[in-house]
């Protein structure tokens, strides 16, 4: 089947796929005009649901929810024709698809690739180190040209070991290039800010590493506004009940807040929430708050469509450079 060999060209793993799927339990429209198959290997199963047509992502994305509710496993959707700004709004809302022979996004197979593969393809299916997002989102911030590592290092606060650490791994998935000049290494990134972050997309990960409830004070509000609190102020999201904002995990400042253990039981407008992040947010701050990209990982999991709506129009509006 030609699925099956295209699955096998890009990944160099073997799929069996077989058609004639049960659809029992989904709803009409979930059928009616689609076929469903079935990819199986000896470490996965996924399904893959044939579109007559492409669908706008907004309802793609809720139609994936059912099938995966359903299904009980991952779900791609594969069509014989797509245009650009299908593939980008699919790629945008993590929604799986697969158009033959040219596109296939799955990105549920990331873990499959981390057991299976060495080398280049298996580093760009692993997630980015925190330092090295970090070090992505500046470049990407930044008009396109050469830095060196000696200034990325300075205004990130970095030490200069972590960022030649970050710069190394950013080159091996070819998202920059280096080149030495003097005593100095200088980065740049090779596309534009905008397609470089559609590109890295199936690689970012979440900042946040833990979270914590805490009693309000003017040290705690002091911190990068975080979370669907940002969110709430810059799109239309109604604002959480309790604000949020994010901490460096090795920030001193931790040690001198009150922790609250059981939240529920405490006034909203008493309390705050602080993220833990993996990387001291403060050093990409926009005007506050959290930067947009950073804001975008620490939500892009979330199950709220409306929130979901909100990221997408957050980087619809971005100057991007």
């Amino acid at each position: 089947m030609e699925l099956e060999q295209e699955l096998e060209k890009d990944f160099g793993i073997e799929f069996k796929v077989t058609g004639g799927v049960d659809g029992k339990g989904l709803p009409r429209y979930l059928t009616v005009g689609r076929k469903m198959y079935a990819a199986r290997n000896e470490d996965v199963l996924f399904y893959v649901v044939k579109l007559p047509k492409t669908v706008e992502s907004r309802v793609l994305h809720k139609e994936l929810a059912a099938y995966e509710s359903i299904f009980h496993a991952p779900v791609a959707f594969w069509f014989d024709n797509l245009t650009k700004s299908n593939r980008n709004a699919y790629v945008r809302h993590r929604i799986p698809f697969i158009m033959l022979p040219t596109q296939v996004y799955l990105p549920f197979l990331g873990m499959l690739f981390s057991r299976k593969f060495t080398g280049p393809k298996r580093e760009e299916a692993l997630p980015l180190t925190p330092s090295a997002q970090k070090i992505l989102f500046y470049l990407i911030y930044k008009e396109m040209g050469w830095l060196t590592k000696q200034q990325i290092a300075k205004e990130l606060e970095m030490d200069p070991v972590y960022v030649t650490r970050g710069t190394k791994e950013l080159v091996s998935r070819r998202y920059v290039s280096e080149v030495k000049n003097g005593r100095h290494v200088a980065v740049r990134r090779n596309l534009g800010s905008r397609e470089l972050f559609n590109e890295s997309r199936t690689a970012l990960a979440s900042p946040v590493s833990k979270v914590i409830y805490v009693k309000r004070t003017d040290a705690v509000t002091c911190l990068p506004k975080a979370s669907d609190f940002y969110l709430s102020e810059i799109g239309m999201l109604n604002p959480p009940r309790i604000e949020a904002y994010a901490c460096y995990k090795k920030s001193g400042i931790i040690g001198t807040f009150e922790i609250i253990e059981e939240p529920e039981w405490e006034e909203a407008e008493k309390i705050c929430r602080v993220e833990l992040w993996n990387y001291d947010p403060a050093q990409l701050e926009d005007d506050g708050a959290v930067d947009k990209l950073s804001l975008y990982c620490s939500l892009m999991d979330s199950k709220d469509v409306r929130v979901q709506g909100e990221l997408e129009e957050m980087l619809e509006e971005m100057k991007w450079r």
